[in-house]
């Protein structure tokens, strides 16, 4: 038995997109985020801070202005179609190397922070919560187990991927995250 180790990481608003199929590699992260601006708050860093109910607009928004801010200050754009280039914002891919240096000092200021809830040093609760979380997933079809907080796999390489994986990962955050544990 095959098991491939996907990691859950909400990628900011708590969209925890579609990652592929038990046999594919990629990995979800619950990436830094930040909150909305009609609902939003900032930090004490002044970062965007991603909230459990931020929209995926509201994320791909705040995503989108950190990206355009590394482009202005010199991040290459790789074309769309490049191996191993990660997408950035709407159809474009910015360059990985982490060069130059400048670009991230720079715009550091605008990259998005995760929930607080999702945040393992912030959340007293994170590791129960994520144990509920996956109890979730597993009671919506998903056949899935606990292999350190914040991360699960899948039980074997032949599970069936519901098509409606992104909706039940993200209600199940909400539930487990978001319920007033």
């Amino acid at each position: 038995m095959i098991l491939i180790r996907r990691t859950a990481v909400l990628l900011a608003a708590l969209t925890v997109a579609a990652c592929g199929s038990p046999s594919d590699p990629q990995v979800a992260t619950l990436g830094s985020g930040a909150t909305p601006s009609s609902s939003a708050a900032t930090t004490a860093t002044n970062r965007p801070q991603l909230r459990l109910d931020t929209s995926d607009a509201e994320r791909d928004r705040l995503f989108t202005a950190y990206d355009d801010c590394l482009v202005a200050h010199g991040v290459k754009v790789n074309p769309v179609d490049q191996p191993g280039a990660v997408g950035n914002g709407p159809g474009r891919r910015l360059d990985q190397s982490g060069e130059p240096k400048s670009a991230y000092v720079a715009c550091a200021g605008k990259l998005p922070q995760q929930p607080p809830e999702l945040d393992a040093d912030r959340n007293p609760n994170y590791a129960a919560q994520w144990n509920d979380n996956v109890e979730c997933l597993r009671a919506h079809g998903m056949m899935v187990h606990v292999t350190k907080p914040g991360e699960w796999t899948w039980d074997s390489s032949d599970t069936v991927v519901p098509d409606n994986e992104a909706d039940i990962e993200k209600s199940c955050l909400l539930e487990a995250f978001g319920g007033g544990k």
